[in-house]
């Protein structure tokens, strides 16, 4: 997939953040699980698409992304794991934990959303760079 393309694909996703965001807001429960729903599907797939990547790029990569997509994915399932223990006990108290403690994961991901946002900019400037450094080499032979 060209550069191009992916930043459109990335606006995107980040415009269905912002409207996930927004329902969250608005307290539209019925959106957020309709939300929750197709972003599960969403990321098992993209995870899976990820170690794909991962492996044809070097082991180095590979074992950074593998690593990650697992401890995410373990997050993940701990926190689904903990609402759905709340809903079956119905106690305020350990809902609010876990209300808190998906507040927190959400404000993580999304910290971490960003990292990895100004580290693919870092590296679409460096192939840049590295190409017309190429580029200048080529022509000046």
């Amino acid at each position: 997939m060209a550069l191009s393309d992916q930043l459109t694909d990335l606006a995107s996703r980040t415009k269905s953040l912002e409207d996930t965001a927004s329902a969250a807001q608005a307290k539209n429960r019925a959106k957020l699980e309709s939300n929750r729903s197709q972003l599960h599907t969403t990321v098992q797939k993209e995870a899976k698409d990820i170690e794909a990547s991962a492996k044809k790029t070097g082991t180095g990569v590979k074992a950074w992304w593998t690593d990650m997509t697992m401890r995410m994915e373990e997050q993940r399932a701990e926190i689904r794991a903990k609402i759905e223990q709340q809903k079956a006990e119905r106690k305020a108290d350990k809902a609010q934990r876990n209300a808190t403690d998906a507040e927190n994961y959400a404000s993580d991901m999304v910290t971490l959303a960003a990292y990895v946002i100004d580290a693919a900019e870092y590296a679409v400037v460096d192939a840049s760079i590295a190409r017309q450094d190429a580029d200048e080499l080529v022509a000046s032979r």
